[in-house]
């Protein structure tokens, strides 16, 4: 089975709404009949039927038709009939594309191409490379390079105001499938010609494809063009009337703008392109749409677009009910991610309906079905263990091919993301063990081992799921390979190394008895903060990107801190201004800082510049993120009182939308700081909300019970408690509040003898506060328990707090020490 490389290279959008008018894309003004009656063939066998029965009239133009046919057909078969109820539109089922590379009349077709290929013009060159790759015959075969080798000649000789942007784009992700030096080495003397025509586009056009040009040749980019290349987009795109090629250009300008290096270095011109497509997304083809909602998840932002997206997808489920194919479960994979408890439920019955009861799919569905099933957290370990046995088997049935380094280190991601999604608590042991063996045969055989940022990510996967096949220690050799090549690792390896150190760490908490792997580990992570500090130093204008890197993969060495490097981190954020950010900074910079349990008043006002100002354009569960910061540390600031009320009207506007979880959380926020809203309290206190957090709570990938406290800290106080109170009816451990707040001690007072205290019955809670309860900046109680102290006050208690450092100071360890500061906290004179 050949593997299809994915259309997101496409130079030209490939649409499943119609069947495109092809003689008009390689064949312009042509009238060629034979190459005309092979443009309205609706099958491969009739294609082959008409090269047998006219192979004495064959010239290149009716070869070259053939091939763009073929590759036509193919995309309606994995596009619409991907199963067999789908074959019902051009495709009969012995039209099966699973085989093609070994069909006789398409190895006879190839044959002809090439005999006919020296007399094709540029177009149908460039149209038959890009066919041939996407076919799926090899890029190295000796008929691609001889396409590849006349077409690079043709470029060289020809003006470059005379070559079409779109036979240079073909070229490009054609070339670029190589995956090797040959590949770029080929690019390079192309390169100038792409930069030249850079400042030649003058139509929408023209701006699509050099946009896929650019897309497809990372290494070449460097700031001074992008800022000539977004200058040009600038004055072309903005400000312009709609048009359908417009609208395309647009969304291949975003995917090369929201690139990895380059998605926060042009935050304005990437949400004015999003908002220019304002009222136009139900003109969008369905092919542009899946690579919008990606970028939109991507920026979390703008809200507008979201819910035009949201209003017109929602038509795609009802489609999926009856006639679901890859292009549906791409855009499915879209939506999942902001959909409603509701939807999600209903995609997930659909996964159970169409792909998991026979656990049959096609490998091009593996992506989606990733995305899809990654982002509903679902509680049935059924979709996951279908899910990844299927892949499991279809990478062990498959051709070595299909087992390449780079294809299995992708799958390899793919795993661990997943597994981090649902915490941890999702293993399928036997796809572990088989990409463990795998991974070992790159690393003896392959180039992985002395590729870093290949190996960091074996490395990475390796240590992470340990099992009693391949033991709990992590070979010596392998740490001894990472701390000798630590220099050579950038801020993504060093973060890749990071997670699975941190990983592996998470799933080997249960063996108490791993010195050797804590050696280990410790000396891993150490080696890993000096590298760290040391880009830091040599790299003093890393992107907020870059640092959002430095910063999590810091927080996963957790137990390994190194205090200049936290500190010289959260300066770098200190040289960018508010305008700066992007909603998607901000979130990520909001996770680390409360990972890493660190308040910073200045980074934070800064965000908070940035949502005041764009408060029209963010989504609720990025305020919800921000408003959690602040109430998780009990602080507030004059930004923040600035914001409430824009995060309050945002919180109600999609409170319907919004997940159980984050709802309530940013409704805990918003009562602490005074500012829960009536209409918010309603939906919070109404059947509706309650129905929908119990279906949330039934359907969570992870449910746990609140455990009793048994630390040193709570048995102390809770033996001197009974040496002071002697009426065991008195004294309640480990209790409950009206509304559920968990309570260490409940004490009731009364005017019995032993408490000779004026007031009758009154209820007093005694809470502990440990080091994860106090701001790390300050030693003070966070938000939370602020929050819980407010409203035990309003419940009638009186609250009283021990704080651990305060119970194991010094005074504390002379005799009758605790007894009498618990009775100076009990019997406290007003």
């Amino acid at each position: 089975m050949f593997i299809n490389e994915g259309d997101e290279t496409d130079s030209d959008t490939e649409d499943i709404e119609q069947k495109r008018d092809i003689k008009n894309i390689i064949l312009l003004g042509n009238n060629d009949t034979l190459a005309i009656k092979i443009s309205e063939c609706k099958s491969l066998q009739d294609i082959f039927d008409i090269l047998r029965n006219s192979n004495n009239q064959l010239n290149w133009k009716n070869i070259s038709m053939a091939i763009a046919m073929v590759r036509e057909l193919q995309i309606i078969y994995y596009r619409v009939c991907m199963f067999e109820k789908n074959l019902n539109s051009y495709i009969t089922p012995e039209d099966s594309f699973e085989n093609i590379l070994t069909n006789n009349d398409f190895l006879n077709l190839l044959n002809l191409m090439e005999e006919h290929y020296k007399f094709m013009d540029i177009q149908c060159l460039s149209y038959s490379l890009l066919c041939l790759h996407k076919i799926g015959v090899d890029i190295n075969c000796t008929l691609s390079k001889k396409l590849s080798y006349r077409l690079q000649t043709i470029l060289m000789t020809t003006p470059v105001e005379e070559i079409e942007p779109c036979i240079l784009s073909r070229f490009i992700v054609s070339t670029v499938s190589h995956r090797d030096l040959l590949g770029l080495y080929i690019l390079k003397d192309i390169w100038p010609i792409v930069l030249k025509k850079i400042n030649l586009c003058k139509t929408y056009e023209d701006i699509k494809h050099i946009s896929i040009c650019l897309y497809n040749l990372p290494w070449f980019l460097n700031k001074s063009i992008m800022d000539n290349y977004v200058a040009i987009v600038e004055h072309t795109l903005l400000n312009k009337p709609q048009h359908d090629d417009k609208i395309k250009c647009i969304v291949k300008v975003l995917r090369l703008i929201n690139s990895p290096y380059w998605i926060n270095q042009n935050i304005n011109l990437t949400r004015s392109l999003l908002l220019d497509l304002q009222g136009v997304i139900k003109h969008i083809a369905l092919y542009d749409m899946i690579q919008l909602q990606m970028i939109i998840v991507k920026q979390s932002e703008p809200y507008q677009l979201f819910e035009e997206i949201h209003n017109e997808t929602s038509k795609w489920l009802s489609k999926a009910d009856v006639d679901t194919d890859i292009t549906i479960l791409r855009l499915l994979s879209c939506i999942v991610p902001s959909s409603s408890a509701s939807r999600r439920k209903h995609i997930e019955s659909l996964l159970r309906k169409q792909f998991m009861l026979n656990n049959t799919f096609s490998q091009l569905c593996i992506g989606p079905l990733f995305n899809i099933i990654r982002n509903l957290k679902t509680s049935d370990l059924q979709i996951c263990n279908a899910y990844w046995s299927s892949v499991l088997d279809w990478l062990i049935s498959g051709k070595p091919s299909i087992r390449e380094h780079h294809k299995l280190l992708r799958i390899c991601n793919r795993y661990m993301n997943f597994n981090n999604n649902m915490s941890g608590t999702y293993r399928h042991y036997k796809f572990e063990s088989q990409m463990i063996n795998w991974l070992n045969e790159e690393l003896e055989t392959g180039v992985s081992a002395i590729i870093p940022s290949k190996f960091s990510k074996i490395f990475s996967f390796f240590i992470s799921y340990p099992n009693e096949n391949i033991g709990y220690e992590i070979p010596e050799i392998m740490v001894k390979k990472v701390l000798d090549t630590v220099g050579q690792y950038s801020i993504y390896d060093c973060y890749i190394i990071s997670r699975g150190l941190n990983t592996s760490f998470i799933n080997r908490k249960n063996k108490t008895s791993l010195p050797k792997f804590l050696d280990q580990y410790v000396r891993l992570c150490t080696a890993l903060n000096k590298r760290c500090l040391e880009i830091l130093n040599q790299e003093p204008n890393l992107s907020l990107d870059q640092l959002n890197s430095l910063y999590r993969g810091y927080n996963h060495r957790y137990n390994v801190e190194e205090p200049g490097l936290f500190y010289k981190i959260l300066d770098g954020y200190k040289n960018f201004t508010s305008e700066q950010f992007s909603s998607r900074t901000i979130r990520e910079l909001t996770y680390n800082l409360v990972t890493s349990d660190w308040y910073d008043a200045e980074l934070l006002d800064k965000c908070l510049k940035y949502f005041i100002k764009n408060h029209q354009y963010l989504l609720a569960e990025n305020v919800e993120k921000i408003l959690t910061v602040f109430f998780l540390y009990g602080v507030n600031s004059e930004k923040f009182i600035e914001f409430l009320p824009y995060a309050t009207e945002i919180i109600n506007r999609d409170k319907l939308k919004m997940s159980g979880l984050n709802f309530m959380r940013a409704s805990l926020a918003l009562c602490y700081f005074y500012s829960l809203s009536t209409s918010i309290k309603d939906y919070l206190f109404s059947v509706e909300f309650l129905e929908k957090l119990d279906d949330e709570l039934n359907n969570c990938y992870i449910s746990f019970k609140i455990p009793k406290h048994t630390g040193s800290f709570y048995l102390d106080v809770e033996k001197r408690l009974n040496q002071l109170i002697k009426n065991k009816g008195y004294l309640k451990t480990n209790s409950f509040s009206p509304y559920g707040y968990k309570l260490d001690f409940e004490i009731i007072l009364n005017n019995s003898k032993q408490f000779k205290w004026d007031n009758k019955n009154e209820k007093l809670v005694l809470l502990l506060l440990n080091e994860k309860d106090l701001r790390k900046t300050d030693n003070e109680m966070r938000g939370l328990s602020k929050l819980k102290q407010r409203h035990l006050e309003i419940l009638g208690y009186r609250v009283i707090w021990i704080k651990k450092s305060i119970w194991n100071s010094m005074f504390m360890t002379e005799p009758e020490a605790k007894l009498s500061y618990l009775k100076s906290l009990i019997w406290k004179k007003l």
